[in-house]
Order: structure tokens, then C-alpha cells, then sequence
């Protein structure tokens, strides 16, 4: 049990996720949109300046690790580029990239020894953001559409294939396509490469059915209520 533990992350990455899923559970049960909405705001404003401005300024930027290639903190930018410029259009896709993509993060860490203490608050915050988004589109009664689930896995498509080029030329390991996470996490338990891709695109388009039936679940639930 203990080795199983450390695989995840080891305890203080498991006592870390109660916290943020007791935090998160209080959310989804008392607060209303509007809140959730302004919580949000200031959560990612708060995430991606601290991040990036700390990384900057103490030297320790490094572009193969620390770009906003991987598809959450990809969601997590066009999350508040859609809230500065109100615009819906991306919603199902963020919503469809934000319930697997939350909670993979949060059962997985990536940090390593050298990891500096901004990185773990950015990969929890984000992945805490991510669900945050959810909730919020869950409970605004948003819809995703069989077109809409289509055109987000056309798109994850395209950023794959970027990703999978820039990391080619440059050796760097974004959606991790070259190699496993580093860290604690249950690819551990994956074979090698080019399996494990295979398993993580499988586990990804399982993610993005379930978030569609829930959403639509909850869509039917809500005509039938009227």
C-alpha cells in the first residue's frame, strides 16, 4: 500500500488533494455562478501571472519545460481569454478538456527533486481550475453537441501534432510524446513508448465521452424539470 502511495505522489500529495477536493466539494454545494465565476477569475489571473512572473524574474524559465503547451494549461488560457473577451464559443471544448484533464492532474504528479515550489502551485491550482470551470459550466446548464465533441477532438488533434513537431526539433517532452511524466504517477504502471501514448490518447477519449454524456445527462434532466 505504501509503494502504491509513493507512486501517486506520496502522502503529501494525497493529503493535498483531499484538501482541494473538500475545498471543491464546499464550492459545488453553497456557492452560486456568479461567484464560482469572480473565484475563478482571480484564481487563473492569480496562477498564470504568479507562474510565469516568478519563473522570469528568479531565472528559472525553461522553455522545453515551463511553455503552456500541455493541453490543461493550454484550457486553462483560452478559460480566461474567453471571460476577457465573453466570449462561449470554446466552452465545450474547455469543459471537455477541463472534468479528465482536472482530474488526471490531480491523481498524477509530475513534480520531480529540482521542481521549484511555483511549479507545484501552478500544477495543483491549475488542475483545481480546470474542475473549477466544470462545476461552472455544469450548473450555468451549458450543452455540448455531437459537432461540438467532434470539432474538440479535430482540435486536441492539431495541438497534438504541434506539440508532437516541437518537440521533435527542439527535444522537449510536451504532451509527453518522447517519454513518460517524470515523477510520481501511474504511468508507471504503462508499458513503454509508444504504448503508453496510445494508453494516455485512449484514457483521453474516454474522458472526453463520459464529460459528454454527463453534460448531456444533465441537459435532458433539466428540459424534463420544465
Amino acid at each position: 500500500m505504501t509503494d502504491f502511495i509513493n507512486v501517486l505522489g506520496g502522502k503529501s500529495h494525497l493529503l493535498t488533494l483531499v484538501i482541494l477536493f473538500v475545498h471543491l466539494s464546499f464550492l459545488i454545494k453553497y456557492a452560486n455562478v456568479i461567484f464560482l465565476e469572480k473565484l475563478l477569475k482571480l484564481l487563473l489571473s492569480f496562477n498564470i501571472v504568479s507562474y510565469f512572473s516568478i519563473l522570469l524574474l528568479t531565472d528559472t524559465f525553461n522553455f522545453k519545460v515551463h511553455l503552456p503547451i500541455h493541453l490543461c494549461y493550454i484550457t486553462e488560457i483560452f478559460i480566461i481569454i474567453s471571460y476577457i473577451f465573453n466570449i462561449k464559443h470554446f466552452y465545450p471544448w474547455i469543459a471537455l478538456n477541463s472534468l479528465g484533464g482536472g482530474i488526471s492532474g490531480f491523481l498524477n504528479s509530475i513534480m520531480v527533486e529540482d521542481s521549484v515550489p511555483i511549479e507545484y502551485v501552478h500544477h495543483y491550482l491549475s488542475h483545481f481550475n480546470l474542475l473549477l470551470f466544470v462545476v461552472i459550466f455544469y450548473k450555468s446548464k451549458f450543452i455540448i453537441s455531437k459537432n461540438d465533441l467532434i470539432k474538440s477532438i479535430i482540435l486536441n488533434l492539431l495541438i497534438f501534432s504541434f506539440a508532437l513537431s516541437f518537440n521533435q526539433f527542439f527535444k522537449s517532452n510536451y504532451w509527453f510524446t518522447r517519454s513518460k511524466p517524470p515523477g510520481n504517477n501511474l504511468s508507471f504502471f504503462f508499458p513503454q513508448w509508444p504504448y503508453y501514448l496510445l494508453i494516455f490518447i485512449f484514457i483521453g477519449l474516454v474522458s472526453y465521452i463520459i464529460t459528454y454524456y454527463l453534460i448531456k445527462r444533465n441537459t435532458l434532466r433539466n428540459e424534463i424539470s420544465y
